[in-house]
């Protein structure tokens, strides 16, 4: 699977080299693509059957691609003609029309159950990643540049034109899916933390407990507007101001470390982002 997987992204950037008219060897995206693949090889052999699955519906999903691409190449030649086109040449167009748009209705369910899939994989990896991205913005493309290759064969044809209704809906469910899958993503990623002293956590609700009482995280009841929004990607550092910091809040060992600076004062460090947040999305820290 490995071998089709790589053959099908080579055509993929070939065919996208050869639209921008510029040389293989000389696009920048041929360069990036290359590397692309190059880590998905290692991903193949390391990864477990989970990922072999995504690997396998992501080759598929490349197929079917260039299977669009050569149907788009006939349709925008036959646009470029002149002349009324001859009744053969009309169906075959029709026929091209037809099959790009159960393509890329089997390409739309394909790439929603692989984003799901990732979106829950414990390996999550970043050249996988950017593989989805692009076949999710690849499918965007594909359904605008139908909607332009309607457009103008329209005024060839008037059974050709009848594919309007069809071709603006799919493009549209492309783009309602790209927003779904961008929410989601984002939702995956985001977290929230809070730091203070004693008295103001337990002004907030996040803590209970004082004289004679243990303190305990309420977390069925704190106000969750206190705490501040952050994408786990990008924040793993979180200074405290304070040279004395307690976490309350549940988080695997070994995947964070409290860490004095110069003037004393704790910082807070996520080493280990992807196992830190498994337990919570909600950080809490008492400082003093």
């Amino acid at each position: 699977m490995k071998k089709v997987f790589v053959l099908l992204l080579g055509a993929g950037v070939l065919f996208s080299c050869t639209n921008t008219g510029k040389k293989v060897t000389e696009s920048e995206e041929y360069r990036k693509l290359l590397a692309e693949r190059d880590s998905l090889e290692t991903v193949l052999r390391t990864s477990d059957a989970e990922t072999q699955e995504m690997m396998a519906v992501i080759s598929e999903v490349e197929a079917n691609f260039d299977k669009i691409r050569e149907a788009e190449k006939y349709i925008s030649t036959q646009s470029a003609q002149n002349g009324e086109m001859s009744q053969d040449t009309k169906k075959r167009v029709n026929d091209n029309f037809q099959m790009i748009q159960e393509i890329l209705k089997r390409n739309k369910t394909q790439l929603a159950e692989l984003n799901r899939k990732y979106a829950a994989s414990n390996k999550q990896v970043k050249s996988m990643q950017n593989t989805i991205d692009r076949l999710n913005k690849e499918m965007q493309e594909s359904s605008a540049r139908l909607v332009a290759l309607q457009s103008e064969l329209a005024k060839k044809d008037e059974t050709i034109a009848q594919l309007s209704g069809d071709i603006s809906e799919l493009a549209q469910h492309a783009e309602q899916q790209s927003a779904t899958i961008r929410e989601q993503d984002k939702t995956l990623h985001t977290a929230y933390y809070v730091f203070g002293t004693a008295s103001e956590l337990k002004e907030q609700k996040i803590l209970s407990g004082g004289f004679l009482k243990a303190t305990r995280v309420m977390q069925e009841t704190f106000n969750k507007d206190y705490f501040l929004q952050i994408d786990i990607r990008e924040v793993t550092e979180i200074p405290l101001y304070a040279p004395k910091a307690k976490l309350w809040s549940t988080h695997p060992e070994g995947t964070y470390e409290f860490v004095k600076g110069a003037n004393d004062n704790l910082t807070f460090h996520i080493t280990d982002t992807q196992r830190f947040w498994t337990l919570t999305k909600y950080l809490i820290i008492e400082v003093n």
